[in-house]
């Protein structure tokens, strides 16, 4: 009979007990920087530098990441920056750590699940699990069979991720979580049952009683006092990332007038230090950034810390880049809102949201034709109403520089085909030039939100005109129009058929657009033309709207419109005449080209008839005679 000594015990045993030694002991004392270090591998589809990654070279995220890990006592994390600072890469390394280290229920969420929510999934969350080991098999294959991961909702040990959209409240509710992560909050539109970000904070009322709960909430910003700079104005601690001047050591939050640039040259861009005067040119911009450091401008209790960042820090962005960007948005309120938010990091301050009928009025003036030169396509906006249709006829040139053509209103009940016989000679009725060359109508669209059998029985009858039913969809972050062209072009060869269904437009969104366009200066991009026939009653309705921050009941304060006159059909038609530029796709990209003069006619020459081709016997059909060419 064999006899075990201890040290034969030892080695039988050695396999089982480190397994059951592995599986007790706790998790190893990492703070989410020191994990995302250690683990995390960047996936070549989504970094410009796949591989492990260095905290070093993204150094400003480390202090939000290690605020939410589970050893502080921080609740919520709030990362108000620019875009492409580094924002996802942060929600992907905590959302890798909870499922490496410390799993629990995780609820993310974006604008909408499609696209944003499923991109998210598939283009960085599942190339994460592939890309980085200890985290490959924790997670099953959305294919296998035994797998209950699908793209949406991915289960691993201890927990799961569920992706969400903002404007699905019931993606929202049925289930506690532990984890929430917010991204894009900007962007997200309220619901029916309200602030889509109070509805999932309630989710984490279970963890939150036990202080298990954490929170993070990234977006760049839009608009002050509301989305991300509301709630970073919550937080009990405020954190800015400064720079330090190399010569005097001075540490400063970059802004836009830190910096210098002769002749409109970006690339003579200096970054100027207040406290010293010393320049810092592009030669220095590496190391300044590195000098780079979080300074916390309001002291509190650690359980809701907000962070400020921008792109002039950023060490995945050049100053001079920056500063073109500004350049070329000079003179375009909507380019240069787009440059505040998601360069610089700043709430737009409303410029270019009010607009003066009484200017727009002494701008009226003399075309000398229907369309004057410049105009390289027309497109009409019309408004139902319950005894008329109103419409605009808008040319559009280089830049969107735009021209109001003609404003029409038909009498007549939407009911009746009367007044769609009349809309319908508008449209087919030509507008001449000064040269005497005429355009038709390129684009129209037409209100569909009342009356709205009746525009589809309409439109049937225009099949053959681009003429497009629409549907003002409110909310200040929805797109001008649907993107996806596969879907637009999908729902146009229906339209031709059935009459629907209708493009759903940003209204809000388009709006903004508007006003913008009627605040630009004359020689600028967007600029406004109107007729010298105009009346006053037209002018007070184009600019019969304002745009206002309020809130309502369950929900977070927002922007939307509210009239200042007590009629708009004038500014509807406006945007539905925009809503159909951008549906015709014309390329306003460059300048109209002057007409050429029209060639003499020449007489061409007679050409002599050539001789018939023989076609062999064995080609040539039993019918045909000897000789007949095919």
């Amino acid at each position: 009979m064999e006899t075990l000594t201890g040290a034969s015990l030892e080695e039988r045993f050695a396999g089982p007990l480190a397994t059951i030694d592995e599986a007790w002991s706790p998790p190893p004392r990492l703070l989410i920087s020191e994990w995302a270090e250690r683990y995390r591998y960047l996936s070549p589809e989504a970094s410009a530098e796949p591989g492990l990654w260095n905290n070093e070279r993204a150094a400003h995220l480390v202090l939000p990441m290690d605020y939410l890990s589970p050893y502080r006592a921080c609740e919520r994390v709030v990362f108000k920056s620019s875009s492409q600072a580094g924002k996802t890469e942060c929600l992907l390394n905590f959302i890798g750590y909870i499922i490496d280290l410390d799993p629990g229920p995780i609820l993310a969420i974006q604008p909408n699940i499609t696209p944003m929510g499923e991109a998210f999934s598939k283009d960085r969350i599942a190339t994460m699990l592939r890309d980085c080991p200890t985290l490959a098999d924790k997670i099953g294959k959305v294919k296998a069979r035994a797998s209950a991961s699908t793209i949406l909702h991915k289960t691993f040990p201890g927990g799961h991720v569920t992706i969400a959209g903002a404007n699905s409240p019931s993606s929202l509710a049925s289930r506690p979580i532990r984890y929430l992560i917010c991204d894009e909050l900007d962007r997200w539109e309220a619901t029916k049952e309200g602030d889509p970000l109070l509805l999932a904070r309630k989710r984490l009322q279970t963890f939150r009683a036990r202080r298990t709960a954490k929170e993070i909430i990234a977006s760049t910003p839009t608009y002050a006092d509301v989305g991300i700079c509301a709630e970073y104005d919550r937080c009990t601690q405020q954190w800015e990332w400064h720079l330090a001047c190399q010569h005097c050591g001075e540490l400063q939050f970059p802004t836009l007038e830190h910096f210098r640039w002769d002749n409109e040259d970006a690339a003579t861009v200096r970054y100027l230090c207040k406290s010293c005067g010393a320049e810092h040119g592009l030669a220095m911009a590496d190391k300044v950034k590195l000098s780079g450091r979080w300074v916390c401008v309001k002291e509190g209790p650690e359980s809701a810390a907000g962070f400020a960042f921008n792109e002039w820090g950023s060490p995945f962005a050049r100053w001079d880049d920056t500063i073109a960007e500004w350049i070329n948005a000079q003179g375009d309120p909507a380019r240069k809102q787009v440059v505040v938010n998601t360069v610089f990091g700043e709430p737009w301050e409303g410029e270019g949201e009010r607009a003066d009928p009484s200017a727009l009025a002494q701008r009226c003036e003399d075309y000398g034709a229907e369309v004057p030169d410049g105009i390289q396509v027309l497109t009409m906006g019309v408004d139902v109403q319950g005894d008329r249709l109103e419409l605009e006829v808008v040319g559009w040139g280089h830049r969107r520089e735009s021209w109001s053509i003609a404003y029409q209103v038909l009498p007549g009940e939407p009911t009746s085909g009367e007044v769609w016989e009349d809309l319908l000679e508008v449209i087919d009725q030509p507008f001449e030039r000064a040269d005497g060359s005429q355009m038709k109508i390129a684009h129209v669209c037409i209100d569909s939100g009342a009356y709205t059998q009746h525009v589809y029985e309409a439109i049937k009858r225009y099949r053959r005109h681009s003429v497009t039913p629409i549907k003002g969809a409110p909310g200040m972050a929805r797109e001008e129009i649907d993107r996806d062209w596969r879907a637009v072009m999908k729902r146009r060869a229906r339209r031709v058929r059935y009459g629907k269904p209708p493009e759903i437009v940003g209204v809000d969104q388009i709006k903004l657009t508007v006003f913008h366009a009627l605040n630009a200066i004359k020689g600028q991009a967007n600029y406004c033309h109107f007729p010298a026939n105009r009346s006053e009653e037209y002018f007070l309705q184009l600019t019969g709207e304002r745009l206002i921050v309020a809130a309502s009941k369950n929900r977070r304060p927002e922007r939307h419109w509210v009239p200042i006159h007590s009629a708009v059909e004038a500014l509807d038609c406006r945007v539905y005449a925009y809503a159909a530029l951008l549906l015709s796709r014309a390329d306003l990209s460059q300048p109209a080209k002057a007409a050429a003069p029209a060639p003499l006619p020449v007489t061409p020459p007679v050409k002599a008839m050539p001789p018939p081709r023989r076609v062999a016997p064995s080609h040539r059909p039993s019918f045909a005679p000897e000789g007949w060419g095919l």
